[in-house]
């Protein structure tokens, strides 16, 4: 690592009342990022993944969680996460314009970084919402403020709720359950756009414009599915495909080609018919976790040893993939 960069080179990003998440990043040239502690100590790696209360640091020891509660800030070295991280802080303070240059920064430090990619489009999407929505007369005003005032109260408060699961399910078409620490599918209408984009019962949400669900209350997942109105958003959900495996020695003989990308392993084509094609898997899905293990970093040498030495006859394939929808 140089001893100096510019301030267009390095970004530190304090932790306050806010997270910028990016949910899935993968930097392999980044030299390092530093999560300076409270306590004054020091972590360093790579922030591979930012969520509601806790950072996921790839560390020589591994992957370790880190606490939001216990960070004072955060010290990115890679120049395209810098601006990624500025833009993030900009949307907090809804300077929208910023926000969208700072991410289209980003994507011309690094092509590849498909975190910025849907950040920016969450970005353009909430352009259009401010433009489409809003109380614009007295009346409308009025209601408003008078909607404001009773959600005040607890029994409001919960029916608010209620009454947005509702909206998701008949505009989107979707039931959720919150299991662990993902949000789950637990109905789709196969007539709404949930069901004409693919998507089924068992899905995990994993994030929204690029900022992750995971670990959030089955209630924010739902507000952020359903609000502001009349606004696009990209939802990306995992799903567990059961492939037979027959007498596939590696990931090829399930029926699938796959390619190491910036984002990880991506299924770069299935064969027709077979086993991985009959269980829904399909050319463009990033191959997240191989029976439970996770493909982050992986060498595809390794991916397919992984299937070789399976003395299962299912080998879990989970692929996580996008999906857009309309809040209406």
């Amino acid at each position: 690592m140089r001893a100096e960069k510019s301030a267009r080179e390095k970004a530190i990003v304090r932790m306050g009342g806010c997270l910028y998440p990016s949910l899935f990043l993968f930097c392999a040239t980044a030299a390092a990022d530093t999560i300076h502690l409270k306590d004054g100590k020091e972590v360093k790696g790579l922030v591979v993944e930012q969520h509601a209360d806790r950072l996921i640091m790839s560390t020589e020891k591994g992957e370790v969680p880190v606490m939001i509660s216990t960070i004072r800030e955060v010290e990115y070295d890679d120049p395209a996460q810098s601006f990624f991280q500025l833009g993030k802080a900009r949307e907090v303070d809804n300077k929208l314009g910023e926000a969208l240059a700072y991410y289209e920064k980003a994507v011309e430090a690094n092509p590849d970084f498909e975190e910025a990619k849907k950040a920016a489009l969450g970005v353009r999407n909430r352009f259009w919402a401010v433009s489409t929505q809003g109380p614009t007369g007295e009346v409308e005003k009025q209601q408003a403020i008078e909607d404001a005032r009773h959600t005040r109260s607890p029994e409001a408060a919960g029916a608010r709720v209620q009454n947005l699961r509702q909206t998701l399910k008949d505009n989107v078409g979707l039931s959720l359950e919150k299991k662990g620490d993902w949000t789950r599918v637990t109905f789709v209408d196969a007539k709404k756009d949930a069901g004409l984009v693919g998507m089924r019962k068992g899905d995990r949400l994993v994030s929204i414009d690029g900022e992750s669900l995971r670990y959030l209350s089955l209630d924010v997942v739902v507000r952020a599915m359903t609000e502001p109105r009349f606004s696009n958003f990209t939802l990306e959900y995992d799903r567990d495909c059961f492939v037979e495996r027959g007498a596939a020695k590696d990931v090829k003989g399930l029926g699938v080609k796959v390619k190491l990308e910036y984002q990880g392993v991506v299924v770069e084509s299935v064969k027709k018919d077979g086993a991985a094609d009959a269980v829904g898997v399909r050319e463009k899905d990033l191959l997240t976790h191989i029976d439970g293990k996770p493909t982050r970093y992986m060498p595809l040498k390794k991916a397919n040893e992984l299937v070789r030495h399976s003395e299962k006859q299912k080998i879990a394939l989970t692929v996580r993939r996008p999906a857009l929808l309309t809040r209406k």
